[in-house]
């Protein structure tokens, strides 16, 4: 087998889990599972079952840290800070509705 074959496959492996992972609902499980058999097997035929399951399970640790990090720094990126000094907007109210109640009273 051709390196170029192994290459074709592999990326249409890829392509295969990703189309059946978007189905599930925890997407990035899904897939790191349909991408995971086919790269044991293939470990496991080069460095044998032992450390085919450790790089695997390096993998899907590495995985979800970055998984973690992007979804915190999403998290940050749409949290809003509260301002606590007034706007514009709030002081111009209040300066004019004392205003109208000093007229009233003078009136």
């Amino acid at each position: 087998m051709s390196v170029g074959i192994a290459a074709f496959l592999l990326v249409l492996v890829v392509l295969i889990a990703l189309a059946v992972a978007s189905f599930f609902r925890h997407t990035l499980a899904a897939l790191t599972v349909f991408v995971a058999i086919p790269v044991w097997l293939v470990l496991q035929a080069l460095i044998g079952a032992g450390y085919a399951l450790l790089a695997l399970g390096l993998l899907a640790v590495f995985a979800a840290v970055i998984h973690t990090i992007s979804d915190t720094l999403r998290l940050m990126r749409g949290a809003k800070r509260i301002d606590r000094r007034t706007t514009p907007t709030l002081a111009g109210r209040r300066t004019s509705s004392r205003r109208s109640d000093r007229s009233r009273i003078a009136a």
